[in-house]
C-alpha cells in the first residue's frame, strides 16, 4: 500500500474512532485488585458492554469498507499466478514512463511484437510442450507464433481474423513462473473459473506491462483492446484475449490439449 493511500485509510479510521459513542471506562483497578486477592479464581468473563463495542467496532470497519474509495485503498490488487491486475492507479514507480507523457508509446496490436518465431522452435525455447485449444473446432494451429524472454520464457500465439487479417481474431500467451506481468486499471474486473480453478476476467482497455525485479519493460509495454482471460495450470499462468464474451472465452481454454 502506498504511503498515500495509508494516510487516507488512517484518516477514516481516525474520523470513525471520534465519532464511536466509547462506554464509560470501568474500574480497571480496583477488578484487578479484587481478582488478585482471591486464589484459584478463574478469569471473569468479557464485560457485556466491551462485547458490544467489539461488535460496534466491526460494523464500522465493514461499513468503510463498503465505500467504493476505501475498498479500493485496502485492496490495491488482484493477482492470478504471475499476473497482477491493479484496481487503482500503482504508485508512480511501477508506472513510471521515460520521459514522462512523450515515453514511446505502447504497441496497439499483438501482431506488432518482436520474436516471430515457428510453433516448433517456440516449443524447443520454451522447454516443454505447448497447449493449443482445440474450440472452436475451426480454429486450427495459430498463424504467428512469438518467443519473448521477460526475465523468463513467454509464448504468444495469435490467430487472424479471416476476414480482416490485420487483427487477431485471438491470441493466447503462456507466461513461465519467472515472468511478471501487470494490468493497469482494466474497466471491469470478474473473478472466474476454469476447470473449476480460480481465473480473473477482465474487460476494457487497459495497459500490460512486464517487470523484472523493479525494472520495468517498456519497450514491451502494450494497450490491450479487448477482454482478457488469466488462469493457472501446470505451473503457466495463461493470458487468453478475444473479443468473445467471458462463457466461450471459458470454454476455450478448457479445450487446451
Amino acid at each position: 500500500m502506498s504511503e498515500q493511500s495509508s494516510e487516507r485509510w488512517e484518516t477514516h479510521l481516525q474520523a470513525a474512532a471520534r465519532a464511536f459513542p466509547y462506554p464509560p471506562t470501568p474500574d480497571m483497578a480496583g477488578a484487578v485488585t479484587r481478582r488478585l486477592s482471591i486464589r484459584g479464581a478463574r478469569p471473569a468473563a468479557p464485560h457485556p458492554r466491551w462485547a458490544w463495542a467489539a461488535i460496534a467496532i466491526a460494523f464500522i470497519v465493514i461499513g468503510l469498507l463498503a465505500v467504493p474509495q476505501v475498498r479500493a485503498t485496502v485492496v490495491e490488487f488482484l493477482r492470478v499466478g504471475v499476473v497482477r491486475i491493479f484496481l487503482t492507479q500503482p504508485t508512480p514507480a511501477a508506472t513510471r514512463l521515460p520521459g514522462g507523457q512523450t515515453g514511446t508509446p505502447p504497441l496497439v496490436s499483438v501482431l506488432d511484437l518482436v520474436g516471430e518465431t515457428t510453433l516448433a522452435d517456440a516449443e524447443v525455447r520454451f522447454g516443454s510442450p505447448i497447449r493449443l485449444p482445440t474450440y472452436p473446432s475451426d480454429l486450427g494451429p495459430p498463424d504467428r507464433v512469438f518467443f519473448q524472454d521477460m526475465g523468463g520464457p513467454m509464448i504468444v500465439l495469435a490467430w487472424l481474423d479471416r476476414e480482416r487479417p490485420e487483427r487477431a481474431r485471438l491470441s493466447l500467451h503462456l507466461l513461465s513462473p519467472e515472468v511478471f506481468a501487470e494490468k493497469i486499471r482494466p474497466q471491469i474486473v470478474q473473478e472466474t473459473t476454469v476447470h473449476d480453478a480460480r481465473a480473473l476476467w477482465t474487460e476494457g482497455p487497459h495497459l500490460l506491462q512486464f517487470r523484472r525485479g523493479n525494472a520495468t519493460f517498456y519497450d514491451n509495454r502494450r494497450l490491450v483492446q479487448g477482454n482478457t482471460l488469466i488462469w493457472t495450470d501446470g505451473g503457466l499462468t495463461y493470458r487468453l484475449e478475444t473479443d468473445l464474451p467471458l462463457a466461450e472465452a471459458v470454454r476455450i481454454a478448457e479445450s487446451l490439449r
